[in-house]
């Protein structure tokens, strides 16, 4: 299921993360609208989109967005991932290449989440991997178990500030319930298990990585990221600003702002052909 709202030269392209649906960005599109054409989707298995039993892979969520690109005859167009969605956009660059995106903001995901047998600790932690192997076994499991509901429940309490409303917390976490378990599962540790850092260095269109200085992902792992993406900008949302996991949904209008900021300093779309080789 997608949505595009607003109408403008440029076309903003929104990706939500793992057991999130595209209505997380309802608070801040009117605000983007009002400026570009705003499309937002929920990705297979997500919110109100299909709920099928195969594809639960990066790789056939960045296949995806391409095939919605062309359903929707977008030709070029700025893109926005969040969590999992970053990772999806990195996919999509890998093997699509990045003739059709005009820039990429990418908010609050590491390159890496696991700590995976190449990645010495110290190396782990500058990237952001923070979950061992039995780790993420257990997490998994745990989507399955009979206590899925409450590890649900406080994975997500964990990626949002303390101001967070009790209204807010309930309307979230039924959005997350509409991922299934099983499917979630195993998408999930596709997700956890790439390793994008050889992405970064090649990616050739201008980007905005965006951390949160209280979220559960390390703000220097997004540092991090930045360093090694050509002239990519950083921009770290405080805590008064909903610097968690989700400052799109806690505070928009900073988040709003800082996007518009970035997108409006970027020249207008054209047709060009590149590839992320």
């Amino acid at each position: 299921m997608s949505r595009a709202r607003g109408s403008s030269e440029r076309t903003l392209v929104l990706l939500h993360g793992w057991s999130q649906s595209r209505a997380m960005f309802d608070r801040v599109i009117p605000m983007l609208a009002r400026h570009y054409r705003v499309v937002s989707y929920d990705q297979r298995g997500h919110g109100e989109s299909g709920h099928p039993t195969h594809g639960a892979r990066i790789a056939r969520l960045a296949r995806d967005l391409d095939e919605l690109l062309t359903h929707l005859h977008i030709e070029q167009a700025d893109f926005a991932g969040h969590s999992m969605g970053a990772s999806v956009l990195w996919s999509y660059l890998d093997l699509f290449g990045s003739a059709k995106v005009s820039s990429l903001i990418i908010i609050d995901q590491p390159s890496a989440c696991t700590i995976l047998p190449w990645l010495d600790p110290a190396e782990a932690a500058k990237v952001g991997a923070i979950v061992d192997f039995p780790g993420a076994e257990a997490f998994c499991k745990g989507v399955l178990g009979p206590d899925a509901a409450s590890v649900r429940r406080d994975f997500l309490v964990s990626m949002l500030t303390r101001q967070i409303s009790s209204e807010d917390l309930e309307w979230l976490y039924q959005e997350n319930l509409k991922l299934d378990g099983g499917f979630g599962s195993r998408l999930l540790l596709d997700h956890i298990m790439q390793d994008w850092r050889d992405v970064l260095p090649r990616i050739d269109v201008p980007t905005l990585v965006i951390a949160g200085e209280v979220s559960h992902v390390n703000p220097a792992s997004q540092k991090w990221s930045a360093e090694r993406i050509p002239g990519a900008q950083l921009r770290t949302f405080t805590a008064e600003e909903g610097g968690a996991h989700f400052p799109f949904f806690e505070r928009p209008e900073p988040f709003a702002v800082a996007l518009r900021s970035f997108l409006d300093a970027q020249p207008a779309p054209r047709t060009r052909a590149r590839a992320v080789s």
